[in-house]
Parts: C-alpha cells; structure tokens; sequence
C-alpha cells in the first residue's frame, strides 16, 4: 500500500510539473488564454495605465516582398526574436500564444494586418510598454531586405531601425542584426557573455526554420496534424531544433499530433472534441494525456532497479572496449580569411564530448563567443557589425581545445588548435 501511495504522489507530482512546463513553454493556444484574450477585448475601454515599462511585445512581420516564399517569415521573426529577447533579464516578453489568441479575437489573426494605428491598441492590450515589428522588402543586390521598427505604445512613437540586407540562406544572421537594431532602441547594455548567448542561432539550416515557422502556424489554426507533419520535417533538416522538438512533444502529449482540424474560436476548446464532451470531460482528456507521459516516464526511470533493490537506477557504463580517441574538424577549415565585422566558425568532434572536461580558448579575449549546440558540435560566432572595433584590427584569431575527453574518457587527438587571419572588412 505504501508502494502503491507513492507512486500516485509522483504521478501527480510529475503531471503538474509537466503540464506547467508545457503552459510555459508550449505553442498550443489554450482555452485559458482564448478566454483572457475575450475579456481583454470586451474591457478595452477600461484600460489602465501599463505598469511595467519593461515590457515588450513582438507582433509578426509584414511581408511587401512579393515573394510569396518569404510568407513563413512573417510570423517567423516573430517567432525568433521573443525567443532571444526572452533571454534578457531587463525585459519581460508577452509571449507569442497570448498575442496569437488577442489577435484572433481581434480579427486580426492573419499574417500583415497590424498596422500603425492597431499596434498601439495591441500594445496596450497585451500590457506592454513596447511593441517591435518590421517588414519584410525585397532586396536591390540581396535576396531579403528587412525593417524593423520599436513603438513606444504610452506615447505612442515610433521609430524604425536599421535596415539589414543578406541572403535567403543566411536567415538566422539576419535575424540576430534585427535583434540588436531592437536592443540598441531599448537602450540595453550587453555583457560580452550575454551577447555570445543571444547570437547562437535558432538553427543555421534555414529550411528547418521554414518548416518550424509553418508548423507554428498550422497549430494556431488547429491544423495539428499538418502542424505535426511540419514539426517532423523540420528535425529531418536539423535534428538539433530544440524548439521544433518541444512543439511536437507537445502535441503528442496533449494527444493532437493525429487530428486533423480543430475549429478555432473564442467559444471553442482547442482539444480533440468527441460526441458528448462537456468541460469535465475535457479536463479529464487532458488529464489522462499527460498521466500516460508521466507514468510512462517513471516506468521507464524505475526499469533499472531490480524487484526488492534499492530503487537506485543501475549505472550505465560506456561500451566495452571504447578507445577510440575523438578527432575534431572546423569549417571553415584552417588558415582561412574571415571577416571581422560577423561571422561563425562550425567544430564538428568525431564521439560525443564530455562538455565539462578540459577548457576552450579563444583569442584575441572578447572577439568571439563559444557554445555546444550538442555533444559533437561546438560553434564560435561573432558580431562587431554595429561598431568601429574592427577599423585597424590586427590580430590573428586562434581556438584551441585542451584536455577534452569524449563520454568514453578518450582524450582528444590530432588537431586541437585552429588559427584564422582576420580581415578587418
């Protein structure tokens, strides 16, 4: 019986940390936030004054390109900029489910329809001091030209950033220029640890990103299973798409991976209907949903103790044998020419690395910024785009590895240092 009681307990335990996991980090519009964005609507006469001018609230692009293939972009900006943004402790971000569901009470769900005279309405309804957006143009020299813009929602100013120029494949640069124009119009200061953050890309595989843009969309439909579809092919492209991956946990989770429209309205529960569902029943779809994921879980984390054992998971130990020592390469390859201003230096290790062994230098101290994007992968970017530090920038660029291990405790072997001529333009 005492067995019995607690595994209900953490059963429950875990359902509540999952499901407010998933309310924080999901991309299923809930019934909660159709039903705070109705409210907001019906008592906009009545707004106060916003509180917190610390608050910002990214509405999706506008796409005047005429390039119908830029569409996916318009709410993927969107989409990538919350995302870094919500990284900075100054800020606190509306997140992108809440606007999603004010806008499609609004009538103003579909992509380019927030103009300047609805932004500052949006703005003060979402309770935000600030409201960035931008459009998407067609570039003279460049495939994609991008604007962006900050709005001062109390007093209701506007002022357009710098305008940045780059290639279709070069997406997630773009982004991180946008990302910046916006920091610097909210007058934020970066340390060079938090700068090296925020310029590690969603993904660098930009049809990932057009796949994730589109699942995005679907889900705000209700189209769960093109949504689905979409989250699927969108890690065929890049594995690696943490947010692709969460997306469609979700929806197999909440158990909407396999339907195939769900109407959505303000009066509608954006969960699988079936003949007689009432509230009750619903909340018990959704409660079973994630008991399955959770028990599920705790099953699988108690499989490795044995019957009467002490409960503790049997250690797992690296493959018998395993001495083979990892080897690490860079693209681009060594002695190569970058540009100061940006640019990104990709290492590919042959095993899968032990992140907490041995240290990684970078000189010259505060050129560049270093993060794994997983075990075998570890990229150094840099950004000096909007100031002088690269006129007479003389200096080599050089990363080395020392002491690094793979999981198996193989020490890294061959080339474990990689020098590059840094041009200043």
């Amino acid at each position: 019986m005492k067995g019995s009681s607690f595994f209900r307990l953490l059963s429950m335990l875990t359902i509540l940390f999952y499901s407010t996991a998933l309310a924080q980090a999901g991309q299923v519009i809930t019934q909660g936030e159709r039903s705070w964005a109705k409210e907001a609507v019906q008592q906009k006469k009545t707004m106060g004054a916003i509180s917190t001018p610390d608050s910002i609230a990214v509405l999706y692009f506008t796409n005047k390109s005429g390039q119908d293939k830029l569409n996916a972009l318009q709410k993927g900006m969107a989409v990538m900029l919350i995302n870094d943004l919500a990284k900075l402790e100054q800020l606190q971000v509306v997140s992108r489910v809440r606007m999603q569901a004010l806008l499609d009470e609004m009538g103003l769900g579909g992509f380019g329809v927030v103009d300047e005279k609805t932004a500052p309405i949006v703005g003060k309804l979402l309770g935000a001091y600030f409201v960035a957006s931008g459009d998407i143009l067609k570039g003279s020299d460049q495939d994609i030209a991008i604007d962006s813009s900050v709005l001062d929602v109390p007093f209701e100013t506007l002022s357009w950033q710098h305008g940045v120029t780059g290639t279709f494949d070069q997406l997630h640069n773009l982004e991180k220029k946008v990302l910046l124009n916006i920091i610097e119009q909210l007058q934020i200061t970066l340390t060079p640890a938090k700068r090296s953050e925020l310029l590690k890309p969603l993904s660098t595989n930009t049809t990932a990103l057009l796949a994730l843009f589109l699942g995005i969309d679907h889900s705000d439909k209700g189209q769960y299973a093109q949504a689905t579809r979409m989250y699927e092919q969108a890690l065929v492209e890049d594995p690696n798409l943490k947010m692709a991956r969460s997306a469609l946990l979700e929806l197999k989770t909440l158990g909407l991976s396999g339907v195939a429209e769900v109407v959505v309205s303000g009066d509608e529960p954006l969960l699988p209907p079936t003949a007689g569902d009432d509230e009750s029943s619903m909340t018990t779809y959704v409660g079973i949903g994630l008991a399955v994921a959770a028990i599920g879980g705790i099953a699988l984390a108690l499989s490795g103790s044995s019957s009467g054992g002490s409960g503790d998971p049997a250690p797992v130990d690296p493959p018998p044998g395993d001495t083979t020592s990892p080897t690490v390469s860079a693209t681009p390859d060594v002695h190569v020419t970058v540009v100061c201003t940006e640019g990104s230096i990709a290492f590919a290790f042959s095993e899968s690395m032990d992140q907490a062994s041995g240290q990684i230098d970078i000189t010259p101290e505060g050129f560049a910024g270093g993060s794994w994007s997983d075990g075998q992968h570890y990229v150094v970017s840099w950004d000096h785009f909007e100031n002088n530090y690269c006129l007479g920038f003389d200096s080599d660029l050089r990363i080395s590895f020392g002491g690094l291990q793979d999981n198996a405790g193989n020490s890294l072997s061959g080339r474990a240092s990689f020098s590059y001529t840094v041009s200043a333009n």
